[in-house]
């Protein structure tokens, strides 16, 4: 038998399936969705849906016989099918366009990358009736094209004309909107998953299919549904390229003068806008997908090998299509200039002044409200949410010309003075395009980890003031580039400025259509190519999401070049140990800690002398019906560190976040210092408790440095005091030299000594330590645990320290509970427990052990190895027939012929070998024993307890 037999496997207790969301939950679902941002976002809403609710007025005011003739008139089928099959055609080319664009110019190291980042968003800039009528000149019958090609005997090119014309030029100017958004999710996304596809050998395609694709697609939908209404609400291109459908339908009947068809028309295109939101609304992921709150969402590279070069043939085709062919055609109308003089078509300067002043008020205007609602959709899902965020949809997929008629109508009526003003314009735009705001900022605010907010509440920040400091800038650089999305679409807007605009008033796109409306090409090239280099310089604000990046470049240049080499204290061994104390428990043996209970065995004594600074009285959480928390009653005293273990699941989290404010009770109470904070009649939110939090992931703010977050909690405090405070923290823990760096410059250790730093700022009275070490290797835990426990003791706070590891609760802990199903199975003082363990559960979570039979009977009892005293086994009362537990340490061998037991497995764990023994009547045992003692499986052994403290015993089941 080899040597290297394993052992029985020993499952980890099993985690309770009904509980682990609930540890893991973000507040921001549980929460109540706030009345005041749904009253914010439902006026939004409201008021840009009153242009269209003028369509379904004028509609249903159509006589039954009327509408039900403009329903089923002729062609009625082929423009519904014409409409359906575009938007389903164009949607999906663009997907499938757009996604392997971004993760190549995103997570590879193709070359110029940031300039194929720009080029590829440039499309958003060229007019579309430009973008068609440069199509049909180059490639239509008798186009350019087929000039150049007729020598060559080509009398004709394939027709442009129709549907696949139309596909083709849409889909080329309408996929950046996935583009950007993909980008966009690409950048936020946690690299750290595509290493761990990547490490189970699975090439680029796979990582991307299986990987990167399902964390995006939040971001790939909202693309994908402005891609949809974009196509259903376009007007110049099907009208160029002479395609029936509801768009150009509906503006030949208005020239028509057939309101009441063209309203019908238009509620065809609302109701084909509503099942496309219904649609993405179904594709849409229902997780919440966000950043790291680690900092690992840095920059990615993908190595191309031999493909890197031939890669550049995709994006260099697609930009010389989309954009050298417009560019080219209206420079060929610059340079052949006007076919005849016109003197009223002389450009003028006012002219891209208006189109910017309108489009830049309507890029503000738009941003400001996307914001609530944007928010609302992203962190408090609900069915009111949704309809709320997808109303501003509507708007979008309607043309531009049902929208300025519609105001036409209400301001001629009902606001007489506002009829004709730029503010009208201006609102019409925001109706037109607030979709682009909403859509960018909503998932920009869905990759911002929810912790970010919950560490600046923990910091003494309300959800406002959290929000303003920590969301908004993280945000900010999604509502940017939904700001300019909207300034870019506004530059370009025809109709409804045409039908709202004030006398005189033109603009860039106004003067563009009336040039070519007169067939005055060689006037329309100057104001075209202003046009779309002035929209261009906005695409630099949607594609450059590197404000972080750029902000901490500018902050680095400022930093003293001479940083040492590593910059940190030194840290204790890799034992976990430090040369400063002893350690039993969570209790020095020097006393170095106020308080402490100076080496006592438990550290029980001596705490029962200290104040109680934390206390829980049968406090309970249930999630959907179901105990997360079942009666919890607690209590810690001052200076103390308090260790919560238990498997996942059981509660240990959700525990700490009642404690510290971010989840509300259903019963109980929660006091620190003897004010109440929680009960059945009072909460006092986060902001408002003096409690700090370490989070598992540490949640330090990315956008500032180190001594910006430990300094965050600190706003109250004037610059001398706070600069003092920073410097003696980071001096503590041993982070000095690293003042002015970013999250993601740190190291995982360093990472958690700066969160650390961070919640003991505003000198909490209870801190609560979230499995702070579990992002650790095991290296660095071991030493981690002992720095940490130090800086505690250092600065004497009393601490909750949340962990599902046994030995680091049981070196750590001054007490410790034990957790399971929501309830406290004991709690006491590691030594006790470990020895005294109350259950069952209790003993397997804290150690491997094994269960021998045993019977007491005349004051002894039994077991397969051997007869013990009863006063050396801790006997159930009433019990005769008992399991001891026995652990590996308890367990003394010796080799010996005629031995009790036979070594059948070994498993070397360096500092120790782990011996498994089979006793004669079948039993099995551990023995722990020196890396010195090696024997060789097989090895017959004498067997003995060698433990001088009681064994636990319990019930036999």
């Amino acid at each position: 038998m080899s040597s290297l037999s394993s052992f029985e496997a020993v499952d980890d207790y099993p985690d309770d399936e009904r509980r682990r969301r609930e540890d893991d939950a973000d507040d921001e679902d549980d929460e109540r969705t706030p009345v005041g941002l749904t009253l914010l976002a439902g006026a939004v809403a409201a008021t840009v849906v009153i242009p269209v609710v003028w369509i379904a007025v004028v509609a249903l005011s159509v006589d039954l016989e009327r509408a039900t003739s403009i329903v089923l008139r002729r062609g009625m089928l082929d423009v519904l099918l014409n409409t359906a099959v575009l938007i389903v055609a164009v949607t999906t080319l663009s997907v499938l366009i757009a996604v392997p664009l971004a993760f190549l110019t995103v997570l590879t190291d193709l070359p110029f990358k940031r300039f194929w980042i720009v080029a590829l968003s440039l499309p958003l800039v060229v007019p579309s009736f430009v973008s068609a009528f440069s199509f049909v000149s180059v490639w239509g019958p008798q186009g350019r094209l087929q000039s150049l090609l007729a020598p060559l005997g080509v009398e004709s090119l394939p027709e442009i004309y129709g549907m696949p014309g139309t596909v083709f030029v849409l889909t080329l100017y309408n996929y950046p909107f996935v583009y950007l958004t993909t980008i966009a999710g690409l950048r936020a996304l946690d690299k750290t998953y595509v290493d761990a596809a990547r490490s189970l050998e699975t090439g680029i395609q796979g990582v991307f299919v299986r990987i990167v694709l399902p964390m995006v697609k939040p971001a790939v939908a909202a693309g994908a549904l402005l891609t949809a209404l974009e196509t259903a609400g376009d007007f110049g291109v099907p009208a160029i390229l002479r395609l029936s459908v509801f768009t150009r339908q509906i503006y030949l009947e208005y020239n028509a003068l057939a309101h009441d068809y063209a309203a019908m028309l238009s509620l065809h295109l609302v109701a084909i806008t509503l099942v496309i939101l219904l649609v993405e609304s179904q594709v849409r992921s229902h997780e919440r997908i966000h950043g790291s709150a680690r900092g690992n969402s840095g920059p990615y590279t993908i190595r191309l090998g031999r493909w890197r070069w031939p890669s550049l043939i995709v994006p260099a085709a697609i930009v010389a299509l989309a954009i050298l062919v417009p560019i080219g055609f209206l420079f060929s109308w610059l340079l052949t200039g006007p076919d005849a003089y016109a003197g009223s078509f002389g450009f003028e300067l006012g002219y891209a002044i208006n189109s910017v002043y309108v489009s830049a008020l309507a890029a503000v205007v738009a941003a400001c409200l996307a914001l609530p609602v944007a928010y609302l959709a992203a962190r408090h899902r609900s069915p009111l949410s949704g309809i709320l965020e997808r109303a501003t949809y509507i708007g979008f997929a309607v043309p531009g010309v049902v929208i300025g008629l519609s105001l036409v109508y209400f301001a001629t009526r009902y606001l007489p003075s506002a009829y004709q003003t730029v503010p009208l314009v201006v609102f019409a735009y925001v109706v037109l395009y607030l979709p682009l705001a909403v859509g960018s900022t909503r998932t920009a605010i869905l990759y911002v980890n929810p912790k970010f907010a919950e560490a600046a509440r923990s910091l003494g920040n309300t959800p406002f003031q959290a929000f303003r400091r920590i969301t908004l800038p993280l945000v900010f650089p999604g509502l940017v580039a939904g700001a300019a999305l909207v300034f870019l679409h506004g530059m370009k807007e025809l109709p409804a400025t045409l039908l709202l605009r004030p006398i005189g008033f033109d603009t860039l796109a106004t003067f563009i259509w009336a040039a070519e409306r007169n067939a005055y090409y060689g006037y329309a090239a100057v104001p075209a190519l202003v046009l779309v280099f002035l929209s261009g310089l906005s695409i630099l604000a949607v594609v450059s999401r590197e404000y972080p990046e750029t902000l901490a470049a500018l902050r680095k240049w400022r930093r003293d070049r001479d940083v040492p080499g590593d910059g940190d204290e030194p840290l204790p061994g890799p034992d976990g140990t430090s040369d400063r104390a002893v350690m039993d428990g969570g209790t020095t043996v020097d006393g170095a800690r106020a308080g402490s209970s100076g080496g006592s065995a438990d550290g029980e004594a001596d705490s029962g002398k200290r104040e109680v600074v934390l206390e829980l009285e049968d406090v309970r959480k249930r999630y959907d019906g179901r105990p997360a928390v079942d009666g919890i009653s607690l209590s810690v005293r001052r200076g103390e560190i308090l260790t919560l273990l238990g498997p996942s699941g059981c509660g240990k989290t959700t525990t700490l976040r009642l404690i510290d404010g971010l989840e509300r009770p259903d019963g109980g109470t929660i006091r620190i210092d003897g004010e109440t904070l929680a009960d059945g009649e009072t909460y006092h939110p986060a902001e408002e408790r003096d409690v700090g939090i370490v989070f598992q992931e540490f949640a330090l703010f990315p956008h500032k440095t180190v001594a910006e977050n430990v300094a965050f909690g600190l706003e109250d405090a004037d610059d001398e005091e706070r600069a003092n405070a920073v410097a003696e923290l980071l001096e503590l823990v041993g982070l000095s030299a690293y003042r002015d760096s970013y999250p993601d410059e740190l190291s995982g250790g360093q990472k958690q000594r700066v969160a650390l730093a961070r919640s003991l700022a505003p000198r909490p009275e209870v801190l609560l330590l979230d499995e702070p070490l579990s992002n650790l290797d095991a290296g660095l835990r071991a030493r981690m645990r002992n720095s940490v426990q130090r800086i505690l003791e250092e600065v004497d706070v009393t601490a909750v320290w949340v962990t599902h590891n046994q030995e680091e609760a049981l070196s750590v802990g001054d007490r410790t509970a034990v957790m399971n199903a929501g309830r406290i199975e004991q709690l006491a003082s590691p030594r006790t427990m470990y020895m005294e363990p109350a259950s069952r559960m209790v003993a397997d979570f804290l150690g491997r052990g094994d269960y021998l039979p045993g019977r007491l009977a005349d004051g002894v009892v039994e077991t397969p190895i051997g007869r013990f005293d009863a006063d050396r086994v801790s006997l159930p009362e009433t019990e005769r027939a008992v399991e001891v537990l026995v652990r590996p340490d308890d367990v003394a061998i010796a080799p010996s012929s005629t031995g009790d037991g036979r070594i059948v497995g070994r498993q070397f764990n360096g500092e120790t070998v782990r011996y498994r023994i089979e006793l004669e009547g079948g039993e099995r045992v551990s023995s722990r024993q020196s890396h010195d003692d090696w024997y060789d499986v097989g090895t017959s052994v004498d067997v003995s307890v060698t433990a001088t403290h009681a064994l636990p015993a319990f019930p036999r089941e």
